[in-house]
């Protein structure tokens, strides 16, 4: 029978409510509480899939078994007993779930509230454990969550700007996670579809947002024509509506990486000085729920690529650098790629110790990521470490970055994506 607990809106509270998400910092969580206990059994208590999503609908008959609950204390610091009882009522006197079931929002939730904290969520474990492993939350969400809302808003009480906005949004992010795990061609059909959602809405950044994430995909498939015009386009539909600083930063970045890798050196420089610009304004107009993030260590990172592929390589170096400073370790895909970057620039510099320093770096704190597309970053950057070998400390790291290449195949092959369009 079903109920309304605590326990969602706990995990909710700590931008925990989606299930890989809260995974990790269960994991995390039980082997703390294994050191504490001085009982090693702890540190394997593991919550399935479908425990969860009973738990999250209230589908409960009892307590769970005391290890797990030891852990869930531990980890959202509330006894079991109240996790898994009534929730608390609000002012009103009703649950938070009944209010919920019944199309209420809360005072000031905005348009699309309740989908905001869910791409929050979802961003927040694309982040940190790689697009394949959050790619099929992030389309049940859409299918059963945001889907209803779109033919049926009236009724539920949503806003239907702010539903198209969140299907928008979470369309192109499940295009973004696909192409993560190495399936272009699903990232393609959500691309597409997320582009004829945004037809329908009056804001014209979400639509801009998309067409710079298609412009993304198409410089990382090598259609690097397309990527410039895609670019050049989203930057047209912002003309036409609001002002959206780093967005147009972003769009202007994908424009420079387009031209540097035409070597177009006058063009993506100016269009790199553009983004800055752009982005210098970004403080003074508050930032769109539908739009994704887009800051200074973002911008670093695509202009250390762009300078790369032009061969300025102090510049680029400096801006990889300043990538890495400015992003912090929760950040570890982020990171991930941008120490991929800096270790290029060394190499092609001939700073070899250097490189191997980063690439030790790279290896140690990106293990945890499971995304093909730092995999295929990652053969080329042991690629470019090859032509060193005759160093004994590169000789030690491509040694450590073919374990750690077979260690990723397995991680990735038991996250392969369902065939057929989603």
């Amino acid at each position: 029978m079903r109920r309304a607990i605590l326990f969602p809106k706990a995990v909710a509270e700590r931008r925990m409510h989606v299930y890989e998400t809260f995974t990790v910092h269960f994991q995390r969580a039980a082997k703390a509480v294994a050191q504490l206990d001085g009982d090693p059994s702890l540190a394997s208590v593991y919550v399935s899939r479908s425990t969860w999503d009973r738990w999250m609908a209230g589908d409960i008959k009892g307590l769970p078994r005391h290890p797990t609950c030891r852990v869930l204390e531990h980890l959202l610091d509330e006894s079991a007993e109240r996790l898994f009882g009534p929730a608390e009522p609000d002012a009103g006197g009703r649950t938070e779930p009944e209010s919920a079931a019944r199309g209420e929002r809360p005072p000031g939730s905005g348009e699309g509230a309740p989908h905001v904290a869910a791409l929050e969520s979802f961003r927040l474990a694309d982040r940190q454990l790689g697009g394949g492993h959050v790619y099929r939350s992030v389309v049940h969400y859409l299918t059963t969550v945001v889907a209803p809302g779109l033919f049926g808003s009236t009724e539920s009480g949503e806003d239907g700007e702010g539903v198209f906005g969140a299907a928008v949004v979470l369309t192109e992010m499940a295009a973004w996670m696909a192409h993560d795990a190495g399936r272009d061609d699903l990232a393609s059909g959500h691309f597409d579809r997320a582009l004829r959602l945004a037809q329908s809405l009056t804001d014209v950044t979400a639509g801009a947002n998309v067409l710079a994430g298609m412009s993304h995909l198409a410089l990382q498939t090598q259609q690097v024509d397309i990527a410039a015009d895609l670019a050049r386009s989203g930057l047209a539909r912002l003309s036409a509506g609001p002002r959206i600083p780093a967005l147009s930063a972003r769009l202007h970045a994908m424009e420079a990486r387009a031209l540097a890798r035409r070597d177009e050196g006058r063009g993506a420089r100016q269009a790199l000085d553009s983004a800055r610009d752009a982005l210098s304004l970004a403080a003074s107009v508050p930032m769109s729920p539908w739009v994704a993030p887009f800051d200074e260590a973002a911008l670093a990172s695509e202009a250390a690529s762009a300078l790369l592929d032009l061969g300025a390589l102090g510049v680029a170096a400096e801006e990889a650098a300043r990538a890495l400073a400015l992003r912090d370790a929760s950040r570890v895909r982020s990171r991930a790629f941008g120490q991929v970057t800096l270790a290029r620039v060394l190499l092609a510099q001939d700073h070899v110790d250097a490189a191997c320093q980063v690439g030790v770096e790279l290896l140690t704190a990106g293990q945890s990521v499971t995304s093909l597309r730092l995999s295929s970053q990652l053969a080329l950057l042991q690629s470019d470490f090859e032509r060193h070998r005759q160093v004994p400390e590169v000789g030690d790291l491509l040694s450590r970055m073919a374990a750690a290449a077979r260690h990723r195949r397995l991680l990735l092959g038991s996250l392969a994506l369902p065939e057929g369009p989603q």
